[in-house]
């Protein structure tokens, strides 16, 4: 009988090693795909993080460039005006530095001959920019901006870009170029206040993937590596699977640190911006997180064996078999009262069950939400409703996902990522995790792109559309609208005098004047250095506009506050155009204004004037 016993116990207790063996190696797999997972998790909002980055940056440098465009343009109207023959070189230097100084970011604003020959050199022997790619560019295409790739500039020296404009006569024949040098470390002042963590890189990459840009906190040398082509493999097969935007990680070739890194082309401009993020910064917290996950498996594991001699010294396999039980139903509860993912169980919507991260995502005190309807938790009524129809819809193992806006406990709105699956006898599982983070950033992105960065004000992209649509309605209803061409008189004087914070500050209050003096649904915009343009909406008559635009020119007669204790006096000068009166589309009516503008401050400056017909004569 001893040897029996002997011979039960051995086998009770390799059983029971055995089964702790087992338990062990089931936990130590749910631990590691727990870790997997979170790794994903937190790859995915480095990922996120770093395209919602290259998306805002990429904006900005394509609203710098429209910016630096326009100044082309506006250089080039300015050009046609001069004599057509015997045209001083000096004016055309002082039109020329009139024009970059509108813009900060332009470094040198040049104009060649049709041989390439630069015309302002400035203080520089002239050199002929013939052989430049941009140069060939624009004389092949004369309707388009060119960009060249990045190159060392021959009269400023440095590393940089330039964009080109044609210039033609009125035969067509070609002229010369009109071109803007920008410095690579302009875009590199812009990167540095983009938040990469302390071994992230923001880069700016051509067409061809030659470096324009490059910031990060870590280089030494900003400039090495400027227009050559070396990128990692990684990079060169996720553009050759989707070139507008993607995400990948990998160590990056020109300094080996390993990043996620996102990119996306730059809005109407032939490059492509990149923001990385080191998995050094954005594993930190994944690593805490397995640290405490290592650190519970090694207080499970011990707890285990604690309990398994307990079980071996009392001989009793049912109450070993319930405490496992016991210790299996602890560790799911343990997974499913995470801090990361809301969990709740509904039964007839309302709640049966729910993790203390509920409590936590919505504002309210534990205990607060057991036995309520889930309607506490829904902003309004619709979308109570809408996700009421979804989950009686909802069948295993089908599950239902949405994003809406909830409430929590205080009444404030919330974003959230909802998706629900069915569960046996009629209850349904719904997992919520917060997302305003990166709806803010959405919405902040989508202003960026439609709206001034200095003034607030709508840019020339969303002035354009909602003209098209005012011009829509006053047809429909049969309405005047003017629009108006604003220039501030005396502008550069105190720009140059004062300083480009002078400046800033001025356009500033200039925005804030305008805005004030129009009725709310009026618009009023900034289309670059000091010119704005404004359209009075749903006018009864042709000369309706006057009281509003006596208003206008009466709000500039105050001095203006500067910064530093000072003041300053600009005028306005208003060019008007008519709809229907003397254009239906916006290019016609914008281009009216403008020229009724400028044939204003010809002729004195300080007023509004209308534009004149064809006929020679003021609507």
């Amino acid at each position: 009988m001893p040897w029996r016993i002997s011979a039960s116990l051995l086998r009770f207790k390799r059983y029971l090693i055995l089964g702790n063996l087992v338990i062990l190696a089931m936990v130590v797999l749910v631990a590691l795909r727990v870790a997997y997972a979170s790794q994903q998790t937190h790859e995915a909002q480095a990922r996120q993080t770093a395209a919602n980055l290259a998306h805002t940056l990429g904006q900005n440098v394509s609203a710098g460039f429209r910016l630096v465009d326009n100044s082309l343009q506006s250089l080039l109207k300015r050009l046609d005006e001069l004599p057509a023959k015997g045209a001083d070189l000096r004016e055309i230097a002082r039109i020329a530095e009139e024009q970059r100084a509108l813009v900060p970011t332009i470094d040198a604003l040049r104009v060649t001959d049709a041989n390439g020959l630069v015309l302002n050199p400035g203080d520089r022997p002239a050199v002929s920019m013939a052989d430049r790619d941009y140069f060939r560019a624009a004389q092949a295409d004369p309707t388009r901006t060119a960009i060249s790739e990045p190159q060392r500039g021959r009269i400023i020296g440095g590393w940089g870009l330039v964009l080109a404009r044609a210039r033609t006569a009125a035969d067509g024949r070609f002229l010369g170029v009109v071109y803007a040098s920008i410095k690579t470390e302009r875009f590199r002042d812009d990167f540095k206040r983009a938040n990469v963590g302390a071994q992230g890189a923001v880069t700016l990459r051509s067409s061809s993937l030659q470096l324009i840009a490059r910031y990060s906190p870590l280089d030494a040398n900003p400039e090495a590596g400027t227009g050559t082509t070396r990128v990692s493999e990684q990079l060169r097969a996720a553009l050759a699977a989707n070139p507008r935007q993607g995400s990948f990680v990998t160590r990056t070739a020109l300094d080996g640190v390993e990043r996620a890194t996102a990119y996306e082309t730059v809005p109407d401009y032939p490059m492509l911006m990149l923001a990385g993020l080191a998995t050094e910064d954005f594993y930190a917290g994944w690593r805490r997180e397995v640290g405490v996950l290592a650190a519970l498996l090694l207080l499970l594991e011990a707890l285990l064996v604690a309990f398994s001699v307990f079980i071996y010294r009392a001989q009793a396999r049912q109450v070993q078999e319930r405490s496992r039980v016991e210790l299996l139903a602890a560790e799911r509860g343990a997974l499913l009262d995470n801090e990361l993912v809301a969990m709740v169980r509904l039964r007839g919507r309302s709640e049966v069950w729910h993790n203390a991260a509920l409590d936590r995502l919505f504002g309210y005190e534990p205990g607060e939400l057991s036995g309520q309807p889930s309607r506490l938790l829904y902003l309004d009524d619709e979308s109570y409703a809408q996700i009421g129809r979804a989950s009686q819809r909802l069948e295993a193992p089908h599950r239902y996902r949405t994003q809406l806006r909830m409430r929590r406990k205080d009444g404030s709105p919330v974003w959230i990522d909802l998706s629900g699956t069915a569960l046996p006898d009629g209850e349904s599982l719904w997992l919520m995790l917060d997302i305003t983070a990166i709806k803010h950033s959405e919405e902040q992105a989508r202003h960026l792109a439609f709206h001034d960065m200095l003034t607030g004000l709508p840019n020339r992209h969303l002035l354009f559309e909602r003209l098209a649509f005012l011009l829509r309605d006053a047809e429909r209803n049969d309405r005047w609208l003017a629009v108006c061409y604003l220039d501030l008189d005396g502008f550069k004087a105190i720009n140059d005098a004062q300083g480009h914070d002078a400046g800033d500050a001025l356009l500033r209050i200039t925005a804030e004047r305008l805005s004030a003096s129009v009725r709310g649904n009026d618009v009023v915009a900034r289309i670059g250095g000091d010119e704005f343009v404004l359209v009075l909406n749903q006018l009864n008559g042709l000369y309706d506009e006057r009281h509003a635009l006596n208003r206008l020119l009466t709000a500039f007669e105050a001095p203006i506050p500067l910064p530093g204790g000072g003041e300053a006096r600009v005028g306005i000068s208003i060019g008007v155009a008519m709809y229907p009166r003397h254009g239906r589309d916006v290019n016609t009516l914008i281009t009216c204004a403008d020229r009724a503008m400028l044939a204003g401050k010809r002729t004195g400056k300080g007023r509004w004037v209308m534009y004149e017909d064809e006929d020679g004569s003021t609507a």
